[in-house]
């Protein structure tokens, strides 16, 4: 089956969201960029367009992918050179007939709902971080589910665009989601390494382990970053030290752990708290790592959410079990959100049929609406649609138009840690027809949560911007 999970995944440092087609219209409405030069408007016989709202609905009427190519607002040394050398290649130059073109600078600015938005401010574009890169929209397929959507994105590294060859391979992939798509790409840059070097693997991204706790903190705090914790028993075949050398040494997961601070740990890695000394492991921030060898994921990327500072991931390596490297890459890849919202999209993006209700946008307001939901059924200690009558009007109405809420919960057997429980749960939305069909299909907007009641269980809720087109 093919996969639509949607992931986080790095070229030189991405994260990508889908932008749904209701989405891509409303972006395009009103919309006011800024104009490029005359000596920017045209790369020898491909005409670029430079107003965003304009090019969409081009490449909306001609049935087209639409690649968008942001640059500073003074064009840097990268911009430069990729527009004056990689897209004025012959070989690019043909492969860029089949698209709509707009460059467009990252300040670029519309207007949404009556507001003036930063484009790449908005949800939609998060992947790029605010960077130069090349984005590439779906409008060529419209029966397909990522029609409308982000099919690909590819910021730009601070002193390196992309080559001719890497550009080559991004405008030549087939039809498919965003993490399929990037999937590919990886694949056949390998290839294409390997020739090119003789089956001799590109050298390795260094990655630095810090071996103090403390240390890796202030380090992920003063650059913004997320922190990943690996807590390894130091014998050399203890199962954190298996697994940094048979999953994390894979090349695609150094790209991503590239990303992270990183630290190893012992189990008992201590930290002074309050003139205490305590063993981090039995920290009520770690509780679900369970006390055995895994990973941990605090973040400290994301000021303005009500996760930062926070534990958002545990994985523990229950059962004496290693992670396999795709279900690592999904670890990777979570969107930002709290521990219980991270946990319960990591089971439905491993589950062995791949569901699509995690392809779309991971919206604040439908993990807030999942999450009150969950802490309700856990305090009343009864799962079910309570009120979905008057829920599905308030949380309808928050939605852009032509999206409609749908809802699905679930609840975990007694005594379940976390992870076993959001398995579990998905486990059961497998069983019900009408569930499933929820969370199997690929939605605009979702959002996940869980919540543990005082009786042992865990109750979950899925809930969908479904299109009513």
């Amino acid at each position: 089956m093919q996969s639509h999970m949607n992931a986080r995944w790095v070229v030189v440092g991405l994260m990508g969201w889908a932008l749904a087609g209701g989405g891509a219209r409303a972006l395009a409405q009103k919309a006011q960029e800024p104009s490029l030069s005359a000596d920017h408007q045209q790369v020898a016989t491909v005409v670029w367009s430079s107003h965003y709202g304009e090019a969409l609905r081009v490449a909306e009427r001609e049935k087209k992918m639409l690649l968008m190519v942001f640059h500073h607002p003074e064009p840097d040394r990268v911009d430069k050179h990729f527009h004056d050398q990689i897209l004025t290649h012959p070989e690019i130059q043909e492969r860029l007939r089949r698209y709509v073109c707009v460059r467009l600078p990252v300040n670029t600015t519309i207007r949404l709902q009556g507001k003036p938005v930063v484009l790449l401010e908005h949800s939609a574009f998060e992947a790029m971080r605010g960077r130069p890169g090349v984005v590439v929209i779906d409008y060529a397929h419209p029966e397909a589910a990522y029609y409308g959507c982000v099919v690909g994105a590819f910021p730009f590294a601070a002193d390196a665009c992309y080559s001719v060859q890497q550009m080559k391979v991004i405008l030549d992939l087939p039809p498919g989601h965003l993490v399929k798509r990037h999937q590919w790409y990886v694949e056949r840059m390998r290839r294409w390494a390997e020739q090119f070097f003789g089956r001799r693997l590109p050298p390795e991204i260094p990655l630095r382990w810090y071996e103090d706790y403390r240390q890796a903190y202030r380090a992920a705090y003063q650059s913004g970053r997320m922190l990943l914790l690996l807590f390894a028993d130091p014998e050399s075949d203890s199962l954190g030290n298996r697994f940094e050398k048979e999953v994390l040494a894979d090349p695609t997961v150094r790209e991503k752990l590239a990303e992270y601070v990183l630290a190893k740990l012992p189990r008992d890695a201590r930290l002074e708290q309050g003139g205490e000394v305590v063993v981090l492991l039995k920290h009520p921030a770690f509780s679900e790592m369970l006390g055995l060898e895994g990973m941990a994921i605090i973040d400290l990327a994301h000021r303005d959410q009500k996760q930062y500072g926070t534990v958002v991931s545990v994985f523990p390596f229950l059962g004496g079990r290693l992670y396999t490297l795709e279900q690592t890459k999904v670890i990777l890849s979570l969107p930002p959100g709290t521990l219980t919202q991270r946990t319960l999209i990591y089971a439905v993006r491993t589950h062995p049929e791949r569901p699509a209700s995690t392809t779309g946008q991971f919206d604040p307001i439908l993990a807030q609406e999942a999450e009150n939901h969950s802490a309700y059924q856990a305090r009343i200690r009864l799962q079910g649609h309570h009120h979905w009558d008057s829920r599905f009007h308030r949380i309808s109405q928050q939605l852009p138009g032509g999206l409609l809420a749908q809802e699905v919960c679930a609840e975990s057997w007694p005594g379940q840690n976390l992870l076993e429980a959001a398995i579990e749960c998905v486990r059961c939305w497998r069983l019900s027809s009408g569930h499933w069909s929820a969370v199997q299909a690929a939605h605009p907007r979702y959002g996940y949560d869980m919540k543990k009641g005082d009786n042992g269980v865990w109750y979950a809720t899925g809930i969908f911007a479904r299109s009513v087109r």
